[in-house]
């Protein structure tokens, strides 16, 4: 009978994502596959959903809303500035005289760029996430591409190589994996470069083949987001559009070397003023934004609940997983399975993030109580940093992951329109360079 807590979680997952592909919301699908573990398991109902203050669904779900609620807001509201004010499509049209209009592949290689930039940077990846959107959506109108290509190139630029492949990444994955193992963020330099190159080589291979099969069955763009009418005769000029992003990533670049706390919230406040002065005469000059100041704000604000909320219900999920029976027992099959440490590691990593539906969650756990096994077989500590990292992120990226939902959700896409993107990025591609990683650091260590 053990298994069958085992048995639940999978069942669980698979009605997850099956309900999820079909566009079924999550705020509904989440505590029902929440119930599913939890009766399979044998686990009390009142204790681990409603009541635990530290391990029930719902718990899970509020702790994620208290510590990220102020940054989706934050960052929806500089999204919101940047759309309306006009000067998300300055900067795009100056993008586009260099790419060209009908440069497809060049537009998707300039988001990925773009993105992997800022998240090198340090920057929040809801934050990239909210910016990019209106940056990119006018590239996008222009050159009539499909909007679900857009997933392609964020999920190579923003939750691809830099997570935790890329050496000196400050992505919280690669940080929580380096401290855990005892080592540096910029350890295993050579594992990290060799996999970001495949990650980068196949996604480019992959731009080509997507933009090739949108034009085969005549896609177009089909943005559902609301369009924000700009007057191009209104429109900031380059410079000064760009002065709110590139003091945003000056500020949370110079207060992190310096560590000061909440960087980010400051600079994104800084970010928003910054706006409101130097986009005040746009957005009064913007018909469609009748309010102002006003009706800014508030929009922003209302975008950021559906992204918040889908996450957190997701997270939820991973709180009831991890204190599960049948996890416990998924992880003595793990550990003890063939092909070594860094092959063990990678599969209880990977599983993990799966089920929680966070790398950094994941890797979180394996760091705090499952580490010191895999040190004391000998392997080699810089190997392993890089293995669990790559594991735990591209599990991280299965679809029932909450963060999946409230980054669709932001993008005006589903799961059936575009999480394939995602799939065959951060999950194939991960795997194919992970592999990779695990035969080199096994012969080699971390090198």
């Amino acid at each position: 009978m053990e298994w069958v807590g085992v048995a639940g979680i999978l069942v669980a997952l698979a009605f997850f994502i099956v309900m999820a592909m079909r566009g079924h919301s999550v705020l509904i699908i989440a505590p029902i596959t929440a119930i599913i573990i939890l009766i399979t398991n044998g686990m009390d109902f009142g204790t681990y959903f409603l009541s635990d203050p530290n391990t029930s669904y719902l718990a899970g779900l509020a702790a994620f809303i208290k510590k990220n609620l102020l940054i989706f807001l934050l960052s929806a509201i500089l999204g919101k500035y940047l759309d309306v004010s006009g000067a998300a499509r300055a900067i795009a049209n100056a993008l586009m005289s260099k790419m060209g209009k009908n440069s497809k592949f060049a537009i998707l290689v300039g988001v990925a760029l773009v993105g992997a930039v800022l998240t090198y940077g340090g920057v929040s990846l809801f934050v990239i996430m909210f910016a990019l959107i209106p940056l990119s959506r006018p590239l996008f109108k222009e050159a009539n591409m499909p909007w679900h290509l857009f997933v392609a190139a964020f999920a190579l630029g923003c939750t691809g190589f830099t997570m935790a492949m890329l050496p000196g990444t400050p992505a919280a994955a690669n940080v929580v994996a380096a401290n855990g193992v005892g080592v540096t963020v910029t350890s295993a330099p050579g594992l990290g470069i060799i996999a970001t190159v495949i990650m980068i080589a196949l996604s480019l291979v992959y731009f080509k083949r997507i933009i090739a099969k949108s034009e085969a069955a005549g896609e177009v763009y089909d943005c559902k987001l609301p369009e924000t009418k700009v007057d191009d005769t209104h429109l900031p000029k380059l410079g000064v559009a760009l002065v709110p992003v590139i003091t945003l990533i000056a500020i949370i670049l110079i207060g992190s070397a310096l560590k000061v706390p909440n960087i980010v919230y400051i600079a994104m406040v800084v970010a928003i003023v910054l706006c409101m002065i130097l986009f005040n005469g746009g957005i009064k000059a913007n018909e469609s934004v009748k309010g102002g100041h006003r009706t800014v704000l508030a929009d922003g604000a209302k975008d950021s609940l559906g992204p918040t909320m889908f996450t957190a219900a997701g997270v939820g999920i991973g709180s009831v997983i991890a204190v599960s029976p049948g996890f416990a027992i998924m992880y003595e099959a793990i550990y003890n399975m063939p092909g070594g440490a860094l092959v063990s590691a990678a599969v209880l990593s990977f599983v993990l993030g799966g089920c929680l539906g966070s790398g950094t969650g994941a890797l979180g756990i394996v760091t705090q109580n499952f580490i010191q096994p895999y040190l004391a077989s000998g392997v080699s500590a810089a190997a392993l940093y890089k293995v669990i990292g790559i594991a735990a992120t591209t599990g991280g990226a299965l679809p029932n992951a909450g963060s999946m939902f409230g980054m669709l959700n932001a993008m005006g896409l589903t799961h059936h329109d575009a999480y394939k993107h995602f799939f065959w990025i951060d999950i194939v591609f991960s795997l194919i360079a992970l592999i990779v990683v695990i035969v080199l650091g096994s012969l080699f260590g971390g090198f």
